[in-house]
């Protein structure tokens, strides 16, 4: 079984790791994905979030790429009133400090767990082994290097200043609409 298909609670117990589960509003897909700048489609099942000392920014994972994400749709999803209660003991990293745990999202059952850092980083890898593994430039030498860093810079082509401003519209917009959705689920609840 890939474990893009294995349940996380299967997987935790079967690799002793500290699963926490977290009886949080996850938004339908993309609108959190979106909203932390997460745009690589259905590939990977599980995504971790947390703060970054360095640069003092937000990082998104998902074991095969990881980036500094967009913090304000960050901030909105975990400072949220009915969010922020249930993180509030678990170190997700700040200015000041490293992330002793990550926020992982199930992308599928839509639901989100802590975890330690390094078992964190464990479950996010292991979603790539076997068939599920991009492929990636086999490096063998420095002259690989040279070859697959120059193919790279060959192709690289800088956006536009029209393109960047539509993508900082795209990413307010996400960042509303995720904030949307999570104030209409606390008046569901009410």
């Amino acid at each position: 079984m890939a474990v893009s298909d294995a349940k996380i609670q299967d997987l935790a117990q079967s690799n002793g790791w500290n699963l926490i589960p977290l009886p949080i509003p996850v938004p339908p897909a993309p609108l959190l994905e979106q909203a932390v700048g997460y745009r690589r489609g259905e590939e990977a099942r599980y995504l971790a979030l947390l703060w970054e000392p360095c640069g003092d920014e937000v990082m998104v994972s998902d074991g095969y790429i990881s980036f500094t994400g967009h913090w304000p749709g960050y901030l909105a999803y975990v400072q949220h009133l009915h969010i922020y209660p249930h993180l509030v003991g678990f170190n997700l990293g700040s200015s000041e400090c490293e992330a002793d745990f990550r926020l992982v999202i199930d992308r599928v059952d839509r639901a989100a767990y802590i975890l330690p850092s390094s078992q964190a980083s464990g479950l996010l890898a292991s979603q790539w082994e076997g068939d599920n593994a991009p492929a990636v430039p086999q490096v063998l030498s420095l002259d690989d290097l040279e070859v697959v860093i120059k193919r790279i810079v060959e192709q690289w082509q800088p956006p536009s200043n029209q393109e960047v401003m539509t993508r900082m519209s795209e990413d307010r917009a996400a960042v509303q609409a995720l904030c949307t959705w999570l104030d209409n689920q606390a008046i569901q609840t009410k």
